[in-house]
Parts: C-alpha cells; structure tokens; sequence
C-alpha cells in the first residue's frame, strides 16, 4: 500500500505514521512541499520515528494522480510479463534438461531473483549459487525445517520441501518475498523433485504442474490483451499455437464430472490446436482458447464430452471469432452462451456469428463522442486503456472473480475501481453507475475513443435514435407480453435499483415475489439477472451486469418522455468546465 498526499491534509502525521506502521505500508509520497517547510519537517520526523518509507514531492497532488496510476499498471504489467518469462525459463530446464539439471535450477532461481541458492539433504549441500551461498544461509542450513525466517545478516529465507520431504531447496533474498517470488520458488521445488527423482520424465505431475502453470499465465496475459508476450511464452511449449489472428473460447461446465477427468478428455480430443486451463474464478469450468488455424471446427471434438459424461450435466458454451487481442471480449461472449444452456433443452450453445451486444447497435459517432467525455479524465492519463480494461473485467465478473481471472490481488483491484469511480464522479456502490461506467467502456473499446472528447453528447442523444428503440422493444417483448406481468415489476426492481424489498413496498407485494417473478423474467429472457444464494466469496453488493445492464438501459429507452426512467448517471452532458 502506497499512499499519496498533499502536505495540507497532514494535520495529524503521528497518528497517519502509527496506521501506516501497523499496516506494513509501502510507504508515504507527501506533495507539494517545500524544502523549508515546517509542516514537512513534522512528516520528516514522523516517519523517520515509525520507520516508514517518506518521499517528498514538490509535484502537485493532481499531477501524482494523472500520472502515478498509469505507472503503477506499467509496473505490474511488466511484473507479471517478468513472471512469465521466470516460468518459461523453467520449463525449458524440464523439456530440455542439462547434465546437472539440480545445480542449473539453482542457478536459474540465483539469477532471476539475484539470490543465495542452496539444493540440500540432511547434512550434504547438492547444488548452490553462488558458490558461497551455504555460508550466508549457514543459519538456515541448521534447521532446514523452518519454513521462513530472517538470517542474521538480514536476508529473507524461505525453505521448500523437495519430493518425500528428505531434500529441501533453501533461497533467501536481500528484500520480503512477493507472490511471483514465491511461486517461483515453489515451482522450482517442484521441478527439482523430478530432477531429483530416480527416473523422471515428461508427464509425471511436477512437469504437468509446470505445463499447468505455464497455461494459466498464456491464458492470463491474453486475457487482458497482451499478445505478442503470450505468443513468446507459448512458443517454447507449443510453437506455433497462438500464430494465428483469430481465436475462438470454448467454457465447458464439468457439472458432477471431477473436472480432472473432463480436462484430460479435453486435451486428448483437441490435441495441441488449443489451450486449455483450469478457470481459475470458477471450480466448475474448464476454459479453452481454440486460435483459428485452419477450417478445421473444433465444436465437434468438444461436442464429444456431453456424450463421454453423459449425467453428468455437462455444457458447454463456445464464442464466435474474435481477434486475439480481443480474447476476453470472447471469453464474456462464451460465458454469456454458457448461461442459456441454464434455460434450455440443449447443453451446448455456441455462437458461429458475434452476437450483436448494445455497444454494437448504438450510432457509432455519437455513443464515442458520449462515452470518451464519460470516461475522459481516466482515458487521457497514462495506461488509461489498460486500467479501464481491468476495470470492465471487475465489473463484469465482479471483483473477486475478475482479481483470479487477470491475476491482480482483489484488493489491489477494488482499490483501483474505486479511484477510477472517484475520477470520473461516479459511486461504486451504486449498480446504476456501474452500469454507466461499463457501457461507457465497452463503447470505447468497440468503437474507439472520440478524438473530440469534449463534444457535449449526452446519453439521451446516443439511446434516442431509432434502431436502439426498435431493440429495446424487441428485447422487453417477452416480458410485455406474459400474462404475470412481469415487466411492471421488473421496472420496480430496477427503479428501486435492484431493491427487492423497496420494489416490494412499491407494489404491495412481499419481497419474495418480487424475488420470484424476477427468476421468472430469468427464463423468458434467458439472462442472470437476480442471485438469490450468492457463494460465500462473493462480493456483497455486486451484480453481473451482463443481465441487468441491457435490461435496465431498454427500460430506459422504452420509457416515454416524462415517464419513471431508471436514474442513470449522466456526467457527460454536463459542460466539463463545470464538473
């Protein structure tokens, strides 16, 4: 935790110093201070007393937050890509192995992590870099049973068992070890067990855990669009895979299958022509990115598993073509297909055509003119894309399925939707703007931004035209013309802002039914829309909004002038000098 702020909000150092403390932050940025300023000498103190990391800044406080947030996504994206490269490194020691596959790992981890090694057994050193590594971890060395500690020079140790638990791999770092630190050093540990095993060979489990490890992180750095270093990885497992300009996501629900099992069949029928991993948001779902070779459909291979699993509730949902850099815009299109097989017959449903979403029928020109000035304050700052994108994935899926899907510490996350939210005046907790926001991106990142971005365009401008009326109504009809009436109360719903009990006060009715007809509206309209049992990891307060987000934008197009519209936040139309 970094925590940045102007010198004249610090009125109370000693007690910000005792939280910072306490809280392990990283340290404190303080802005627009002078040298000689008496304030800044009471921060001085403070934090020299509580021992916590100070920097002081004559920059202004609006200048750290335009600039630091795109620094910080750089950081971590350069992070995960050093990550990557780490595991990759790895791997080739496993496809490849040197005649002293042990001291070459230990080597390896040396290196990357400029650290002391030590491969040992009770009482015999098997490999260590450098040389004079089992000197500084000499403490260590004496009771190798201690998972982590602190040496007496100061370094940071972290010990791994090996295989049976007879050998052990010792690293220990001038700095705490981070989460790539210590995956690293398990995954290494792994890897020495099938170094160290009397006849090692590719598919026993270490090497799959690697493989496995490997595919995630593919999987990952396509997921928030960073091609060309997940084509670099991959090509030293499967050279050639990912050379193609499109791909297609397959998500199969294992159902009561052990998802083990359904993963195998998976990559027995498909082969090397897709990667294939273990959802790591979801349990239940198997994940496969198919890239688009040849005419060759894949739907067939994967159509197998409901006959191989048959009773098991097996389905599966499969996105059209996308372009590569556009795998996460698949992956949403494929769960979304997922989610119909809930209301069907059918237990597979893929897509063979994109399916036209609402950023897709809006008028091109006036929705990027809306959505840039929505979006401005964030779009023109360093990384702006790339931290709205991460934000659209928080939305979508909810923040602490999104955080396992992009790998990016939930915390860190909802931290950064809720800046975000803040910059462009909106509330996070609130479903309506968040349904703003998301519209506002997925605009974006299918139409492009606006080179205007102050054009005043506002929402009603970009829902008014024709074509988006005529879908509103096609897309309401199923509720209009049920005989419960479903659609006024899925209006209260909506206009209570997803309030079961105020939609309830409002039409008379108890809190059940309202909960009741909207899973009725569910089935008609074949989306989540209301989670009646949310998992216990779930974050409180948040909805998918790939349900409610088309649902509540019909209602307010359909709704005539002058009428109960949901109240969705519009900043755009109001003039940028005045917000």
């Amino acid at each position: 935790m970094l925590i940045v702020s102007d010198i004249g909000f610090l009125r109370d150092s000693d007690r910000l110093f005792s939280t910072l403390a306490a809280r392990h932050a990283a340290g404190l940025v303080v802005t627009g201070a002078l040298p000689d300023d008496d304030s800044l000498n009471a921060v001085r103190a403070g934090a020299a007393h509580y021992k916590v990391p100070l920097l002081a800044s004559n920059r202004t406080l609006h200048q750290w937050k335009t600039t630091l947030a795109g620094l910080v996504t750089e950081m971590s994206a350069a992070a995960v890509h050093q990550h990557v490269a780490r595991l990759s490194s790895l791997f080739d020691q496993l496809r490849a192995p040197a005649a002293d596959m042990v001291q070459s790992i230990a080597d390896l981890l040396s290196r990357e992590l400029e650290a002391e090694v030590v491969v040992g057994s009770r009482g015999e050193i098997l490999a260590a870099a450098p040389a004079t590594a089992p000197i500084a971890l000499a403490s260590v060395l004496t009771n190798p049973d201690r998972r982590q500690l602190t040496t007496p020079a100061g370094l940071f140790a972290r010990v791994e068992s090996i295989g049976d638990g007879e050998q052990f791999l010792a690293v220990a770092l001038k700095d705490p070890f981070g989460h790539s630190e210590r995956a690293l050093v398990v995954h290494a540990a792994n890897a020495l067990a099938l170094a160290l095993a009397p006849s090692g060979r590719i598919g026993e489990p270490d090497f799959r855990q690697a493989l496995t490890e490997i595919r995630l992180s593919v999987f990952q750095l396509l997921m928030t669009g960073h091609v060309t270093d997940a084509q670099r990885v991959m090509a030293g497992v499967s050279p050639g895979l990912l050379d193609s300009e499109e791909a297609r996501v397959f998500i199969i629900n294992c159902g009561s299958a052990h998802r083990d099992r359904v993963l195998a069949e998976v990559e027995k029928d498909l082969g090397d022509t897709a990667l294939p991993v273990r959802c790591p948001a979801y349990p239940e779902h198997i994940i496969s990115i198919v890239p688009v070779h040849t005419e060759h459909d894949p739907e067939q291979d994967i159509g197998r598993l409901l006959t191989t699993f048959d009773g098991a509730r097996v389905s599966v949902g499969g996105s059209s073509r996308y372009p590569m850099a556009n795998v996460g815009a698949a992956y949403s299109e494929a769960l979304e297909a997922l989610g119909r097989t809930e209301y069907r017959a059918e237990k597979m449903i893929v897509n063979r055509t994109k399916v036209l979403g609402l950023a897709d029928i809006l008028p091109a020109d006036l929705a990027r003119a809306w959505a840039s000035r929505v979006l401005d304050p964030v779009l023109t700052a360093t990384g702006g894309m790339q931290i709205l994108s991460s934000v659209a994935m928080a939305l979508e899926f909810k923040t602490t399925k999104a955080s396992r899907i992009i790998r990016i510490h939930r915390n860190t996350l909802q931290r950064r939707v809720a800046k975000v939210f803040a910059d462009l005046g909106f509330v996070p907790e609130r479903t309506l703007d968040r349904i703003v926001v998301s519209l506002a991106i997925q605009i974006v990142a299918t139409h492009g931004a606006d080179p205007s971005p102050y054009r005043q365009v506002s929402l009603d401008e970009v829902l008014g035209v024709a074509p988006v009326r005529a879908w509103a109504e096609k897309f309401l009809r199923p509720l209009a013309t049920d005989s419960r009436d479903l659609l006024q109360t899925v209006r209260a719903w909506v206009l209570a802002e997803f309030d079961s009990d105020a939609a309830g006060s409002r039409l008379h009715v108890s809190d059940r039914t309202v909960r009741w007809r909207v899973q009725a509206a569910e089935m008609l309209m074949e989306r989540d829309l209301i989670t009646i049992w949310p998992p216990i990891d779930e974050d409180p307060g948040e909805q998918r909004l790939s349900g409610i987000r088309p649902l509540t934008v019909a209602l307010y197009v359909a709704t005539p002038l002058g009428g109960a519209r949901p109240p969705l936040t519009d900043p755009a139309a109001v003039p940028a000098r005045q917000r």
